[in-house]
C-alpha cells in the first residue's frame, strides 16, 4: 500500500486501500491537494508573521525620526532605549497571557490574540504625543510577537506533514522578513504617522485570514478527547475525505502519540521524563539565548549602527540593502532546511555570525580611516551576519522547540522559553548602547561574536537532528527508541 500526505515524498508516504498503485500523476495531484489545504490553514499564521515583522522593523527609522525632531515629539537616548527594549518586556507578558490560553482555548484562538494586540500597537503609535504612549504601544507589540513566536511554529508543526514542516516554518520567517523589509524600504521616506499605519494593514489581513481559514490543531483536539472533530480537522488539512484509510492511519498515530504522553502521568511527571528533559534543555537553551546572536539589536538599531560605523551608501540605504540580503538568504534556506537538516544549518549559521561580528568588532576597535576602501567593512561584515543568520540562527530555534517538546510539556515549556527569551532580549537591547558608550562600540559586537562561537560548539554536541521525522518519531528518538518506518 502507498501513503501520500506530501508533495516531496509522494511515492514514499502515500497509501491507498486495495492492491492498485497510484500513478505518478495521481500521486502528484494528491500532494498538491495537501499543499493547498495546508496553505489555506497556515495563511493567517503567515500574515501574522508579516505583522510581527512590520513591528520589528518600525524602530529602526522611527527612533531616528523621533530623535531628529521630525516626529510629533523628541526622544532622548535613554527614552529611545526604553522604546526599543520595552518590546521585549511585552514578549514576557505575552508569553504569560498566551500560555494561559494555549491549552484552554486552543491553538486557533490563541493565534487570534496576535493581530488584535498588533492593531492596538499601531493605533497607540499613531496617536502618540509623548514617550509614555510608545512605552505602552511597545508592550502591546511585544505581547503580540510573543503569541506568534511561541505558538506559530507549534501550530505549524502540529498541522503540517513531515516533508513540508521545515519549509512552512521558513516561509513564516520569510513573511516576517518581508514585513520588516517593508518598514526598512518605506519607513525612512514617509511621515511618522504614515509609518505607524503600515503595521495595521497586515494585522487586519491576518485577523481576517485566521477567522476564515485556520483549522484547529488535530493534536489539540485529540488531547481534548474530541475524535470526530480531530478527524474532520485532519481531513481539511490533508485535502481528502474522512473515509480515507491513509487519513485514519495518521489520526491513529496522533492518538497513540497523545496517549503515550498522557501515560507519563502529571505534567510534572512528564517534564521529569528523559525525553522531556532532553527536549527542554536543548530547545529552551537554543530559543532563550537567541537574542545573544545579535540579530534583534541589529534590526532595531540598524540605521544608528551605520551612522556610528559609517557606510558609503548612507545609513538608510545600507539598512535596506541589509534586509534585502537577509530576505534573499531566507529564500535560499527554504531549499536547504530539509536537505542539510536543522543541526547543520544552525551550526553553519552561527559560524558565519561569529565571523561577521568579529570583523565588525575589530574594525570599530581599530578606528581606521573611514574614507578609503575600508569604509565598506561595516556593510560587508553585517551582510555576512544577516545572510548567515537567515540560514539558521533566525528560523531554526523556534522550529526546533516546536518539534522537540512533547505535547504535555508545550503548555509550560513553550511560554517559559519565550519568557527567558524576552529577559535576554531586554537585557541585550537595554545594554547595547550603554556598553558601547562605556567600553567602545566594538564591545557589544565582540560579545555577540563570542556567543555565536559557543553556539557552534553547543549545536554540534547537543542538538539532535529532526528533519524528515514525524512528531511521533521525534518523541521516540528523544526517548531512546527509534520508531521503525512503516512498511508499504
Amino acid at each position: 500500500m502507498i501513503r501520500c500526505f506530501g508533495l516531496k515524498r509522494a511515492n514514499d508516504d502515500c497509501r491507498l486501500p486495495g492492491p492498485t498503485k497510484r500513478t505518478s500523476s495521481a500521486a502528484m495531484a494528491a500532494g498538491k491537494a495537501v499543499w493547498m489545504a495546508q496553505a489555506r490553514s497556515t495563511a493567517g499564521s503567515m500574515m501574522v508573521a508579516a505583522s510581527c515583522g512590520v513591528a520589528v522593523g518600525w524602530a529602526s527609522s522611527a527612533v531616528v525620526k523621533l530623535q531628529d525632531r521630525t516626529g510629533p515629539f523628541q526622544l532622548t537616548d535613554d527614552q529611545a532605549s526604553w522604546v526599543v527594549s520595552l518590546n521585549d518586556v511585552g514578549i514576557l507578558l505575552g508569553s504569560l497571557l498566551s500560555g494561559l490560553c494555549f491549552s484552554v482555548l486552543g491553538r486557533r484562538a490563541t493565534l487570534l490574540l496576535c493581530p488584535l494586540l498588533l492593531l492596538g500597537w499601531a493605533a497607540l503609535t499613531f496617536a502618540a504625543t509623548a514617550p509614555a504612549f510608545l512605552y505602552v504601544a511597545r508592550l502591546l507589540s511585544g505581547a503580540g510577537m510573543a503569541v506568534h513566536f511561541v505558538y506559530g511554529n507549534v501550530y505549524l508543526a502540529e498541522v503540517s506533514v513531515r516533508s513540508s514542516r521545515g519549509l512552512l516554518s521558513l516561509l513564516t520567517s520569510l513573511f516576517a522578513m518581508a514585513g520588516t523589509l517593508l518598514q526598512f524600504c518605506v519607513g525612512p521616506y514617509v511621515s511618522y504617522r504614515t509609518q505607524a499605519w503600515l503595521g495595521a494593514l497586515p494585522a487586519a489581513a491576518a485577523l481576517v485570514l485566521l477567522l476564515l481559514f485556520t483549522v484547529e490543531s488535530p493534536y489539540y483536539l485529540a488531547m481534548r478527547d474530541r475524535p470526530d472533530e480531530m478527524l474532520a480537522a485532519l481531513a481539511r488539512l490533508r485535502g481528502c475525505s474522512v473515509e480515507s484509510d491513509a487519513l485514519r492511519d495518521e489520526a491513529h498515530e496522533i492518538e497513540r502519540t497523545v496517549e503515550r504522553q498522557r501515560s507519563a502521568g502529571s505534567l510534572l511527571a512528564a517534564l521529569c521524563s528523559p525525553a522531556s528533559r532532553r527536549a527542554a534543555s536543548v530547545g529552551v537553551v537554543v530559543q532563550a539565548t537567541a537574542p545573544l546572536f545579535g540579530e534583534s539589536v541589529l534590526m532595531a538599531y540598524a540605521q544608528k549602527i551605520f551612522i556610528i560605523s559609517g557606510s558609503p551608501l548612507g545609513d538608510a540605504q545600507s539598512a535596506i540593502v541589509l534586509y534585502v540580503a537577509q530576505a534573499s538568504a531566507c529564500l535560499a534556506c527554504t531549499a536547504l532546511v530539509d536537505r542539510w537538516g536543522r543541526r547543520t544549518l544552525l551550526s553553519v549559521s552561527c559560524l558565519g555570525n561569529c565571523i561577521g561580528m568579529a570583523v565588525l568588532s575589530a574594525y570599530l576597535g581599530a578606528s581606521p580611516d573611514r574614507q578609503g576602501p575600508l569604509q565598506w567593512i561595516p556593510l560587508a561584515s553585517l551582510l555576512l551576519f544577516v545572510v548567515s543568520c537567515s540560514l539558521g540562527a533566525n528560523p531554526v530555534p523556534g522550529l526546533l522547540l516546536a518539534e522537540l517538546l512533547p505535547q504535555r510539556a508545550k503548555p509550560l515549556m513553550a511560554p517559559l522559553s519565550m519568557m527567558l527569551f524576552s529577559v535576554t532580549a531586554f537585557a541585550v537591547s537595554k545594554s547595547f548602547l550603554a556598553l558601547g558608550e562605556a567600553a567602545g562600540m566594538f564591545a557589544p559586537f565582540a560579545v555577540f561574536a563570542a556567543w555565536n562561537a559557543l553556539a557552534v560548539a553547543f549545536t554540534r554536541l547537543f542538538v539532535p537532528e529532526t528533519k524528515n521525522k514525524s512528531l511521533a518519531e521525534v518523541y521516540g528518538m528523544l526517548s531512546g527508541r527509534e520508531e521503525a518506518p512503516k512498511q508499504n
